[in-house]
C-alpha cells in the first residue's frame, strides 16, 4: 500500500457536519472532512457506505489474495484518506441480474444500497420507477452544495449528461461523463494491401470504392486465391453498431440511421426514415452486388465482422480508434514471419464533401443515491479524488494507477506499468468514479502529447509504456474528426408508445434495410417502409420524443 501524501482539498468544497470531532492539535477541534494545518482530516470514526457490484468470474479472478471485494487497495485508500468504508450490499454477475434485483427492491420494502451504479442499458428501464418510488435522492441540491469547482466545471462543459437522469423535472442521479469520443469510429485499412494495389489511403467514397474493388479482385494477400473482400460489415444487430459499422457511408449522405437526430428547425427526427438513408442503402447494395461485402454480412455481429478483418479476409473495417490496442495490437507474426500492416485513416468524404459518423454517448451510466443518505458529501469528495487522475492532477493519489501490483508496480524504487498480469480491472472496485476525462477540460489529449514525444509526467510515462504506436495513431485520427460526430439526441427513457410499438418498428426497419442491400427488394421498398413506420407508431413516437426534448431543456 503506497503512502498517500497530504494535500489540500479543492478550494471551495463545502462539508457535511456529522457531529464528529477530530483534532489538529491539543487545543483545536475540526469537523471531519475539513482541513487543519493543510492536512485533510478523514471521517473519524469512518462512515460506512453501501453499494452494489456487478463483477463476473474473470474480474473476481484478478483479485490478488488476500484482497477481496471490500478489502483491496482502493477500499484501504478510501478508509485511510477519507474515512469511508466500502460495503458491497449486492454482488451480482451481470447487468440483467442488477436490473432484476433493483426492480424487486423498488416494488417492495427490501433495503437498497446507499449508492447504485446503473449503466446506460439499465438506467432508462428504471428511471421512471426511481423517480416515482420516493426512495432515491434528487441530486441537484447536493450537487450545488458539495461539488468541487472543478467538478462543476466538468458538468458545465458537458450539460447534456443531465438529460440522462432527468424525470419529472428533477435530476435523479449523478451521471458519469463520457469523453465524448471513446466510441467514435474511424477507418482501419490494410496498408500492405494498399501498397500491393499501388493505392494511397482513400479520402473520398469513390477512392474507397477503388480500394474495395482491389481488395476483392486483385489478390491483395498474394496467395493466388480469390478469398478476400473489401469491407467487414456487421448487419446482425444494426448497420451502425459499436464496431464494423457503416456510419461513414450514411454520414457521407448527411444523416445517421438507428438514432434520433436534430433537424435544422431544432426538432428531433428518427434518422432511419430520412431520404438520405435511402441513398446510402442503394450504394451499399451496389457494394454487395460487386462482392465487396461478405455474402452473409447480415448474420454477422460486431465481433464476428471485426474478426474477419483481423483474420485477413477483409481489407477495411470501421471501428473506434482504440482498436489499435485491441484487437489489432494483439496480432503477431505468423509462422512465416509475416505480420499485417494496419493503418488508421479518417472517414472519407461523400460526393459533396460531407463527412459524418455515429457519435459516442454523452454518458455510459449514472450513480443514484438512497434518499436521506447522510454522507452525500463523502461521495462528492470521493468523486473529486478519483477525478484528479483523469485531469492529470500532479498531486493525485492515483497518478500511477489504482492499485499497486494491479496496474502498476514499484521495482527498485521506480514505477513500472507494463508487467505480466497487469490489469486495469481494479478500477471496477471504486465506490464512485467520474467516467472518463470530460470534453473541454484538457487543452491537448494525453495521446497526442505522448505521440509527439512528451513523456514527462507519470500519466504520460504510463501511457507511453503501455500503449503501442498504432493505438496512439488511432486515437489521434479519431480526435481529428471530432467535428463530424453525429450523436443520438434522444437520451431519455422509452416513451409510452415506444414500450409497445418500438420492437415491431425495429424489426421492420432491420428487415427492410437488409432486403434492400441483399437485393431482395428494390430501393423503393424504403419508401413503403417509411409510410408503414409512420402509420404504425412512428409519428406518435416522434411526437413523444419531441415532448421529452422540450421537457428537459
Amino acid at each position: 500500500m503506497p503512502m498517500y501524501p497530504s494535500r489540500t482539498i479543492v478550494a471551495g468544497m463545502l462539508v457535511l457536519t456529522l457531529g464528529l470531532a477530530g483534532c489538529a492539535d491539543a487545543n483545536t477541534a475540526v469537523e471531519p472532512g475539513t482541513e487543519a494545518a493543510g492536512v485533510t482530516i478523514p471521517y473519524d470514526p469512518p462512515v460506512v457506505v453501501t453499494t452494489s457490484r456487478v463483477l463476473n468470474d474473470s474480474e473476481m479472478g484478478k483479485l490478488i489474495p488476500p484482497d477481496s471485494i471490500d478489502d483491496n487497495p482502493i477500499s484501504r485508500w478510501a478508509k485511510e484518506k477519507l474515512g469511508i468504508i466500502q460495503n458491497s450490499m449486492w454482488v451480482l454477475v451481470d447487468e440483467a441480474a442488477l436490473l432484476h434485483k433493483t426492480k424487486l427492491a423498488l416494488t417492495g420494502d427490501e433495503p437498497i444500497p446507499d449508492v447504485l451504479y446503473l449503466n446506460d442499458a439499465v438506467l432508462p428501464q428504471l428511471l421512471d420507477d426511481i423517480a416515482e418510488s420516493g426512495r432515491f435522492m434528487d441530486i441537484e441540491e447536493a450537487f450545488e452544495t458539495y461539488a468541487s469547482p472543478r467538478m462543476k466545471e466538468a458538468y458545465a462543459k458537458n450539460p447534456d449528461v443531465w438529460r440522462t437522469v432527468t424525470a419529472n423535472g428533477k435530476k435523479w442521479g449523478l451521471p458519469q461523463i463520457s469523453d465524448g469520443k471513446v466510441g467514435d469510429p474511424i477507418l482501419w485499412i490494410r496498408q500492405d494491401w494498399l501498397d500491393a494495389a499501388g493505392l494511397g489511403p482513400p479520402t473520398t467514397i469513390e477512392e474507397l470504392e477503388t480500394a474495395l474493388d482491389a481488395f476483392t479482385n486483385m489478390d491483395p494477400d498474394g496467395n493466388g486465391k480469390k478469398d478476400t473482400f473489401g469491407l467487414a460489415l456487421a448487419g446482425k444487430n444494426s448497420l451502425n453498431g459499436w464496431l464494423a459499422d457503416a456510419s461513414f457511408l450514411f454520414g457521407a449522405y448527411g444523416d445517421q440511421p438507428h438514432q434520433w437526430n436534430r433537424l435544422p428547425d431544432g426538432s428531433l427526427a428518427y434518422g432511419s426514415v430520412q431520404p438520405e438513408v435511402k441513398k446510402a442503402l442503394e450504394r451499399l447494395r451496389t457494394w454487395y452486388d460487386r462482392g465487396w461485402l461478405h455474402r452473409d454480412f447480415g448474420t454477422h455481429d460486431e465481433l464476428t465482422a471485426a474478426n474477419l478483418f483481423v483474420a485477413g479476409e477483409a481489407g477495411v473495417v470501421s471501428g473506434p480508434g482504440w482498436m489499435g490496442g485491441w484487437p489489432l495490437g494483439e496480432v503477431h507474426e505468423d509462422e512465416n514471419g509475416f505480420k499485417p500492416e494496419y493503418r488508421p485513416i479518417p472517414f472519407p468524404a461523400g460526393e459533396d464533401g460531407k463527412i459524418g459518423r455515429r457519435g459516442s454517448k454523452v454518458s455510459y451510466g449514472s450513480y443514484i443515491f438512497r434518499k436521506d443518505f447522510p454522507y452525500t458529501e463523502a461521495l462528492f469528495r470521493y468523486w473529486d479524488e478519483v477525478y484528479g487522475a483523469l485531469v492529470e492532477d500532479p498531486e493525485s493519489d492515483f497518478m500511477h494507477g489504482f492499485g499497486e501490483n494491479y496496474d502498476y508496480k514499484i521495482v527498485d524504487g521506480k514505477y513500472v506499468y507494463d508487467f505480466k498480469g497487469a490489469t486495469t480491472t481494479v478500477a471496477n472496485l471504486l465506490l464512485i468514479a467520474p467516467g472518463s476525462t470530460p470534453q473541454g477540460v484538457l487543452k491537448e489529449s494525453l495521446e497526442q502529447r505522448v505521440y509527439r514525444g512528451q513523456i514527462e509526467s507519470p500519466y504520460e510515462k504510463k501511457l507511453a509504456e503501455t500503449s503501442s504506436k498504432l493505438f496512439l495513431e488511432g486515437k489521434i485520427v479519431g480526435d481529428r474528426q471530432l467535428a463530424y460526430a453525429q450523436k443520438d439526441q434522444f437520451l431519455g427513457v422509452p416513451t409510452p408508445a415506444m414500450r409497445t410499438k418500438w420492437p415491431a418498428l425495429q424489426k421492420l426497419e432491420k428487415e427492410t434495410f437488409l432486403k434492400i442491400v441483399y437485393g431482395k427488394e428494390e430501393a423503393d421498398a424504403f419508401d413503403a417502409f417509411v409510410r408503414s413506420w409512420r402509420e404504425h407508431g412512428g409519428d406518435e413516437i416522434t411526437r413523444e420524443v419531441n415532448a421529452w426534448d422540450a421537457s428537459v431543456d
